[in-house]
């Protein structure tokens, strides 16, 4: 059997840069989000990451900048992975049912995909905290949340307007602004309805929420639009 010379590289130090780049980063971005989801932007340092992910500090300063950069890679990171399987999602509701597609089906092809992905992962659920973080947020962090997700939730007005063509326009940005409130919310996991429930509800079950979520908000919705038309017009009558 031929023995490998002692000197022979070995097989990570000959694989390609751009390999180990990507390796290095992933490591970096897996921790600065468990960091983030944990701690929050404020609590979370560059060097704290770097402490957790066991690497230097410049090594980060390298790649990232400094941490609204390292926060910012972290939210982009999931987000296009999630909008593309709501794309999906929609986009096989709306041909399977077309006008005859109800608020609650629309709603749950858009909130599904993110409540089951957050089932998959703890990077998933720590990347759904942050979420409900940015949303909460306002200035510059708050932007992030329109570049990732803003073209996707105005396919779903779109697509809200399709079913309810009579309903103000208005109405139906108010009820987009609860929904993503109570969706964001939700993703948190913030235990506080552990707690007053005395567990009888866990912040954590993510398949009962998006059993529910879209039963609750459409019924909101079509109060919404009922209310600002008066009673002779019930739109929620004819979904």
């Amino acid at each position: 059997m031929t023995k490998k010379p002692a000197d022979s590289p070995s097989i990570s130090s000959r694989r390609p840069n751009a390999e180990r780049r990507e390796e290095s980063m992933t490591l970096i971005l897996d921790h600065a989000e468990a960091e983030f989801a944990a701690k929050g932007y404020n609590g979370t340092t560059l060097a704290s990451v770097a402490a957790i992910a066991g690497i230097d500090t410049s090594l980060m300063r390298y790649y990232f900048g400094d941490k609204e950069k390292l926060f910012a890679a972290v939210f982009r990171r999931r987000g296009p992975l999630i909008n593309a399987a709501r794309y999906k999602a929609l986009d096989a509701y709306r041909q399977e049912f077309g006008d005859r597609g109800t608020l609650e089906g629309l709603i749950d092809a858009f909130v599904r995909p993110g409540f089951d992905m957050a089932q998959e992962s703890d990077g998933h659920r720590n990347y759904a905290a942050i979420v409900a973080y940015v949303n909460s947020s306002r200035g510059a962090m708050h932007s992030l949340m329109s570049e990732v997700f803003d073209d996707v939730s105005k396919v779903l007005i779109a697509d809200m307007q399709r079913l309810m063509p009579n309903a103000p326009l208005a109405s139906l940005y108010w009820g987009y602004h609860f929904l993503t409130g109570a969706f964001t919310f939700s993703l948190g996991q913030t235990g506080r309805i552990d707690r007053i429930s005395d567990g009888e509800v866990s912040s954590s079950d993510f398949a009962g929420i998006a059993d529910r979520l879209p039963a609750f908000v459409a019924a909101g919705i079509r109060a919404l639009c009922n209310v600002s038309q008066g009673p002779e017009q019930e739109f929620g009558n004819t979904l």
